[in-house]
């Protein structure tokens, strides 16, 4: 009896040992999320299914973000958002003045981080309520002109630019002279009425620490950058304006967030990209 019941007790331990082996490496398998992580730099983590989704969905709505060219109608027509953000937030003011980014708690767990924000032009919601929701961040602020920013931030009166006047300095140059260009930029906030153009052509022109080592970028895009009159006739550059979306892609970001400046509906716009790794690019059709 007490053999039977050994070899009994016995099968039922291998029983449940097998089942447990059996289950532990299905779900292993099945919620995996080492794609995700490569492909984010160790961003995201999500089901390698999902993520192969997201992956598909980012090839067709890229195919087709470059439609046609209306100076109306430009913004609405070209350039949505091609990734998303389960759990993005928006910081700062509702209208203008906040900003929208991606995945908020994932910068949380980071013992330190950086932020910049150019243009703020003495409107500091963004960057106040950065500090209470990320009270980890090493915020600065920069604008031509002078504004306190209390104990949130630290400000330096800077223009930002492509450096090739007097006037400007260009992020390369700041992140120097705060001897930060070592450090990963996590959130770059751009705000600066057309500049921007020059500033990212700028930035992306040299491979270098600083320019593949920023993680978000939320900027303002203006018809103000590509607006040309000659003789008294406006044209408008728009091969500028699609050159500056292909300068993001070429560089690894996708755009998570489009909201239109209702101040200037027609003519600005605000986006928001996210850096991904290379291999995020490549897509194999099962």
């Amino acid at each position: 009896m007490t053999q039977r019941y050994r070899l009994s007790c016995l099968k039922i331990s291998l029983f449940w040992l097998v089942s447990l082996l059996i289950y532990f490496q299905f779900t292993r398998r099945e919620y995996s999320c080492e794609l995700s992580r490569v492909e984010s730099d160790d961003f995201f983590c999500e089901i390698d299914d999902d993520w192969q989704r997201r992956k598909e969905l980012f090839q067709i709505q890229h195919q087709r973000n470059h439609f046609r060219d209306t100076k109306f109608l430009f913004f609405q027509d070209n350039y949505e958002p091609t990734f998303s953000c389960r759990f993005e937030q928006r910081l700062g003011n509702n209208g203008d003045g906040g900003k929208w980014i991606c995945d908020v708690y994932q910068l949380r767990t980071r013992s330190k981080c950086l932020v910049y924000s150019f243009g703020s032009n003495g409107e500091f919601s963004f960057e106040n309520e950065t500090k209470r929701v990320l009270p980890n961040c090493e915020i600065h602020t920069f604008d031509k002109k002078i504004f306190k920013c209390s104990n949130f931030c630290h400000f330096h009166q800077v223009q930002l630019g492509n450096h090739r006047d007097c006037m400007t300095k260009s992020l390369r140059m700041i992140m120097k002279e705060l001897r930060h260009q070592h450090r990963y930029l996590d959130i770059l906030k751009i705000d600066v009425e057309g500049a921007e153009f020059d500033i990212f052509a700028d930035l992306f022109g040299t491979k270098d620490f600083i320019s593949e080592n920023i993680r978000q970028i939320l900027v303002e895009v203006h018809f103000l950058g590509i607006t040309e009159t000659v003789n008294n006739v406006t044209t408008f550059n728009y091969k500028r304006l699609h050159r500056l979306f292909q300068i993001f892609h070429e560089n690894n970001y996708v755009i998570f967030h489009k909201e239109v400046n209702l101040f200037n509906p027609q003519f600005s716009f605000e986006y928001s990209f996210i850096r991904m790794n290379k291999r995020f690019f490549t897509f194999n059709q099962k």
